[in-house]
């Protein structure tokens, strides 16, 4: 049902910052990024980009395991669920509930910087280890 799609996307979001701030290391992970978009500063860019430019939704950072790619993707309905046969590796919250106590609309480029100086990289990359 409704709830389903963003519970789930809730429990991805808050196991990201479990056991701390760890960066990303090199690693498959990396590796992949760095193939598919040149390097993780480009994929960072294009993700940001998503994020910042559509309305309420998430920015996700999916793995196809049949094509063996990664895939940056807005969802906009969190109750449809997922994209299918794709899985999420990093779930970006964008609906405003999520930083308007924190940040006011205009500055969510901070919230989004904010997340990604808080992320657990190591939790990502178990995501993408399970993926595969």
């Amino acid at each position: 049902g409704f709830e389903f799609g963003g519970m789930r996307n809730h429990e991805y979001y808050f196991t990201q910052f479990e056991g701390g701030v760890e960066s990303l290391k090199d690693g498959k992970l990396k590796e992949m990024m760095e193939t598919q978009w040149g390097s993780v500063e480009n994929w960072y860019k294009e993700f940001v980009n998503i994020a910042m430019t559509r309305g309420v939704g998430w920015a996700m950072l999916y793995y196809d395991k049949e094509s063996d790619h990664l895939l940056t993707a807005w969802v906009e309905e969190q109750h449809i669920g997922q994209l299918t046969g794709l899985s999420p590796i990093l779930c970006l919250d964008m609906w405003e509930h999520s930083y308007i106590y924190d940040y006011p609309t205009s500055e969510k480029k901070n919230y989004i910087e904010a997340f990604f100086a808080n992320l657990n990289w190591e939790v990502i990359e178990e995501n993408f280890k399970k993926a595969k």
